[in-house]
């Protein structure tokens, strides 16, 4: 193992990161390897600095064939490393004890290291781990780090896409923590990742974020409202080239139609549920 000042985190599939019931059966795993593959691991094959290590949590209740993959996987991107988690409590301690342990897996430089997430099916811009590192100083100690200019990215036809710019400022796709050896803390464990800014100074990057991908139904993990620019596969594979991200198959994403009023509704009912939870 070569230790390295930045660690990422991937919820694959440990219990902390699925509610749907299908969630072992051989077609919806074989669906979001193949995501995860085209997308997600490829960011981080074609980074341009490959100095870091990434977790990938798992149940250890994942079905044998698909940790024989996961070993394959890690044996050919040693980048990688395959972390399997009971599923006996929901974020609880031996989650906590997983991602906390992902301090074995780090040299910290000047006393400080980098540790950030992302989900299983979204990409990371080919420059993002030389980004970060301009935030290995000591001065940035519990700061987190925002890459807020995302893209996301919708399959409406065999050859139609979406691809629709948004600004948030404290997404999941590679939301940073800067940290010590002496008080070793990870992202994961700072809370709602949309409230990290309560508590901790921010710095939100101007350079592109992550690519977030609509891969299935649910009306929540959807567009906005508004027109979006379409492409076919040829123009969507020049703007990846032009906004610095990998040359992704966006092609592996389910075909899901847009559905804007619906998604509207959602969006503007889950926001009122969201700021009441946040006046009590």
């Amino acid at each position: 193992m070569t230790k390295s000042p930045i660690v990422g985190f991937i919820r694959y599939s440990c219990r902390a990161s699925f509610t749907r019931t299908d969630f072992f059966k051989p077609k919806y795993l074989d669906y979001r390897l193949d995501i995860f593959r085209n997308v997600t691991l490829k960011s981080f094959q074609e980074q341009s600095d490959a100095d870091f290590n990434i977790l990938l949590l798992h149940s250890e209740n994942l079905p044998q064939k698909y940790k024989d993959i996961f070993k394959d996987i890690e044996d050919k991107n040693p980048f990688l490393h395959n972390i399997y988690i009971p599923d006996t409590e929901l974020e609880g301690k031996d989650y906590v004890n997983a991602v906390e342990g992902s301090i074995k897996y780090i040299d910290f430089r000047d006393n400080t290291s980098i540790n950030f997430r992302i989900d299983n099916d979204d990409a990371l811009p080919c420059n993002f781990i030389a980004e970060l590192k301009r935030f290995l100083k000591p001065e940035y100690h519990e700061y987190v780090v925002s890459f807020p200019h995302v893209s996301i990215i919708q399959r409406i036809q065999e050859n139609k896409f979406l691809v629709q710019k948004k600004y948030f400022p404290s997404n999941s796709m590679g939301l940073a923590f800067v940290t010590n050896n002496n008080q070793y803390k990870t992202i994961m464990t700072l809370g709602d990742h949309g409230k990290v800014n309560y508590s901790h100074p921010m710095v939100l990057l101007p350079c592109n974020g992550g690519i977030q991908t609509i891969n299935g139904n649910n009306i929540m993990n959807a567009l906005y409202f508004g027109p979006v620019p379409e492409y076919d596969a040829n123009s969507l594979q020049a703007f990846l080239k032009q906004n610095n991200y990998a040359d992704h198959d966006f092609g592996c994403l389910h075909i899901c139609k847009r559905h804007q009023f619906l998604t509207l509704i959602a969006k503007t009912l889950n926001y009122i549920k969201k700021k009441k939870s946040i006046k009590k």
